[in-house]
């Protein structure tokens, strides 16, 4: 089972991922705004901490159907990483991680949700684990933004600009030393994304110039939101 499988666009699993996310996204966004803050420190401390228990959780899941690597199991990729930041990000917020999220974090689990490949193998466990650290991507800078009043700052599209140059300096040399591909550095993935362009290494240059596109995006839409009227 230690194959990559891709889930289908449109397929009924497709369909009812994305549909749960957005629905229990919705929901918690919904409960944030209506508790007051001492239950909604509660609510942010009980889901940071089932984020990062549940990242942990799948290295030991991992191990125990016998498919743990070092060169595809670490949670170094960009999403690996921002799930980890997104857990931290309830538990202690922080500005520069919000950013983080925000600007990249977020498309690259919007893209991930939208053509999700399981570099693992099917496994239903692993697959519920895909949707909830995806979609938690997502939702917790829009929690942090429109229930804590969060906002991208104006250099904000530069900062994350930069910290991914870093991050991929830091899994390009991993994947050098592991043999690994861990954020598609080296080998393009197999889910067909209008973002992969071309094969190896010029797709890369595609994901430089529209992660560029996809930061700014975000930044302007991140920087639309206004204080909730209540």
């Amino acid at each position: 089972m230690n194959d990559p499988v891709v889930i289908e666009p449109l397929s009924s699993l497709w369909l009812t991922g994305i549909a749960v996310s957005i629905i229990i996204s919705v929901m918690i966004v919904q409960v944030g705004v209506r508790i007051p803050p001492d239950k909604r420190r509660i609510l942010m401390l009980s889901i940071g901490v089932f984020i990062l228990g549940i990242e942990t959780w799948q290295q030991f899941y991992f191990s125990h159907l016998g498919v743990w690597t070092v060169e595809k199991s670490l949670p170094i990729h960009l999403c690996g990483i921002s799930a980890i930041i997104a857990g931290i990000m309830m538990i202690k917020a922080n500005q520069n991680g919000f950013e983080f999220l925000a600007l990249i974090g977020s498309p690259g689990a919007l893209h991930a949700i939208l053509t999700p490949q399981l570099n693992h193998g099917y496994d239903i466990l692993l697959v519920y684990k895909y949707y909830i650290s995806h979609t938690a991507i997502i939702l917790i800078p829009l929690f942090l933004a429109i229930v804590q009043g969060y906002r991208v700052r104006k250099s904000a599209w530069l900062k994350v600009m930069i910290m991914v140059q870093v991050l991929i300096i830091f899994i390009g040399t991993a994947n050098y030393l592991f043999h690994s591909n861990y954020m598609y550095l080296a080998a393009r993935p197999l889910v067909d994304n209008p973002m992969i362009v071309g094969e190896w290494p010029w797709y890369i240059i595609g994901f430089e110039f529209l992660g560029l596109i996809h930061i700014l995006i975000f930044y302007f839409g991140y920087r639309k939101m206004r204080p909730l009227p209540f």
